[in-house]
Order: C-alpha cells, then structure tokens, then sequence
C-alpha cells in the first residue's frame, strides 16, 4: 500500500543547501521539510521516494525555468519509514 504526496520544492534560502521539499499529504498531514544540496541529491531523494526519473527530469526543467515545482508521488510504505526515521537537516 502507498499513500499520495505533493511534494513542493523550492529554492532552500539557507546555504549550503541548494532546495527545501515540503510534503503534504492527501489527508493534509505534512511532514517536516527536507533541505537538499543540489540537483544530484534531490533526484536520489525523490528517486528513493517512488518518483519515476522521466517525472525527476521534468520537476528539474521546471525548477530553473520557475525556481519553484511540484511533485506527486505515491510513497510507499517502507519509503515512508525510512523517511520518517531520517532526522531533517538543521
């Protein structure tokens, strides 16, 4: 079973870190936002997360085309474990 994210990323505003992804959910629970180093990490991210890489090419073209994108991505349950387990970056 897998559960619906949006999954919004925009530009993080606090160095080192290139973007933030805030989640929200289809039940609007959210969870803490995730601070991303750049391109590479965001696609592995997201990639672990379930979304397909032609969807993580597309979100890119949008990101520096807009600065801000969205994703929806149907998280599966062990994915959301590990997310929950991984603490946010300070």
């Amino acid at each position: 079973m897998s559960e619906g994210w949006k999954i919004h990323i925009a530009p993080a505003g606090r160095k080192p870190f290139m973007f933030v992804a805030k989640f929200s959910g289809r039940d609007g629970s959210v969870l803490d936002a995730r601070y991303l180093y750049g391109d590479g990490d965001l696609a592995v991210f997201l990639e672990d997360l379930g979304a397909a890489k032609a969807g993580i090419g597309q979100l890119l073209d949008r990101l520096y085309s807009e600065r801000v994108a969205e994703i929806s991505i149907d998280v599966t349950e062990e994915a959301m474990e590990v997310l929950a387990k991984r603490p946010p970056a300070l």
